[in-house]
Formats: structure tokens, sequence, C-alpha cells
């Protein structure tokens, strides 16, 4: 069987990478032939050229960011997440080889929001101990749900490898509502002063989801100016404790 795989992540190039290599080696353990590509829009001639994806008998996409389905019409394709990837590599493949489906163009379709109505602004920090598989799923999932929701969303990820996609001190002033989803001590100055708050838990396992705008008046109330921090074990807003 000849496969196509795909992968997308928009908090960085590990979680992509990862995915891409641990689905390779278990479609190789299976006797399947493979094509990886980890979309890299900084590189585009490292896609996967027309003629592998025609030659592939399926395509797998794994992506949490927008990716050109216009390549893939006509072929039948399965589409998964980076979070259930990472889960269980081997169920991803198999459901994928029962389930691809011919790929159709849909149709352009408008969906504004009600007249006078913004779509709410959130900001999100999501942290753990090491800061590379975990802390990028919990990003992935709070995404797809604010996409759901039609939440505007943006996430900063922190652990050992430093902070990504650091939030612009522009973000926080339009933000409504900020989400921490965190295993580790982040420092919350920057958020003093904000109207809404509001604490993610967040493991892989689970399908968070951005709080309610029904529920923000209860959750209105300021983060204070903090004080010299304690020791992380009593001063905890959030928890993922996935790592």
């Amino acid at each position: 069987m000849k496969l196509a795989i795909v992968t997308a992540c928009p908090n960085g190039m590990v979680t992509s990478v990862l995915c891409a290599r641990l689905l390779d080696a278990a479609a190789q353990r299976q006797g399947w032939s493979t094509s990886v590509e980890v979309t890299d829009a900084a590189h585009p001639e490292r896609q996967l050229s027309a003629a592998t994806l025609e030659a592939a008998e399926w395509v797998l996409l794994v992506t949490s960011a927008p990716v050109d389905m216009s390549r893939f019409v006509g072929k039948r394709v399965f589409q998964s997440t980076p979070a259930q990837a990472l889960q269980d590599v081997e169920a991803v493949l198999r459901k994928g080889a029962d389930e691809a489906q011919i790929y159709v163009a849909p149709e352009a379709v408008a969906q504004a929001l009600p007249t006078g109505q913004a779509a709410p602004r959130l900001v999100a920090i999501t942290a753990c101990p090491t800061g590379v598989a975990h802390t990028f799923m919990a990003a992935e999932a709070l995404q797809q749900a604010a996409k759901r929701l039609g939440y505007d969303l943006q996430v900063e990820t922190q652990g050992s490898v430093g902070a990504r996609n650091p939030l612009s001190a522009e973000a926080i002033a339009q933000a409504d509502v900020v989400l921490l989803a965190c295993d580790i001590e982040v420092a919350t100055e920057r958020f003093a002063g904000k109207k809404s708050t509001a604490a993610a838990r967040v493991s892989p396992s689970s399908k968070p989801r951005p709080p309610s705008t029904k529920r923000w008046p209860r959750a209105r109330r300021k983060l204070q100016r903090v004080e010299p921090k304690a020791p992380p074990s009593r001063r905890r807003r959030a928890s993922i404790s996935t790592c």
C-alpha cells in the first residue's frame, strides 16, 4: 500500500515532525510504502509533488493548521489531528485505511456573525514542565474548540524550550478573557487589570473548550498585582497534569 502522510501544526515544527516520524515508522512496520511531508510555509519546495500524491493510494492529513486542500481533490483522504496521532498512531493508521474518502472541493460558504456582534477575543498560555508534546497538544485542543465556537484565540506555549508564539501587548490589551492551562508557575503580571479571567484544565485525553460568554460575568474579576511568589506547589492557577 502506498500512503502519503502530511502533517501541519501552527505551534511550531516540533509536533509536526514528531507526528510525521511516528506515523511513518508505524506505517513501515505494516509494510506500507510512505511519502512524508512536514508542512513548512517557509519551504514550499518541500511539499510532496503532484506525481507523488497521484501515486499514493490514500492521503493521511494530520493537521491543526490550514492546508491547501485543492492538492488532494479526487484522492482518498483521511483527516486527523496531532493530538489523536500522538495518542495512538496505530489506531489512526487503521482508521484512515478503512475510512478514507474521496475528497471533493466544498463550495465556499460565508458565515457572518450576527449584525453588531464581534467575535470574542481570548489569549491563552499552555505550559508543562517539559513543554513539548502536551503543551502543544493542549494549545491545539483549545484552538480547535475556539474555531468551532467562532472565538478569536491566540495561544502562547511555554516550557523547557522557552516561549513560542509569545502574546503581544496589543493582543493582551484587546482580549476579553485570559486562559491559563498550566502545570508550572507562569508570570501573570502582564495580565493585571484584565476585566475577565478564566483558568482551564487541559489534558490530551479531554476536549477542552474556551469558556462560554454566558459565564463571563461570573468570571469578571481583575488580576491583582502579583505578590512575591511562594513555592510553585502552593501557587497553582491551573493544571494540565499530563507531563
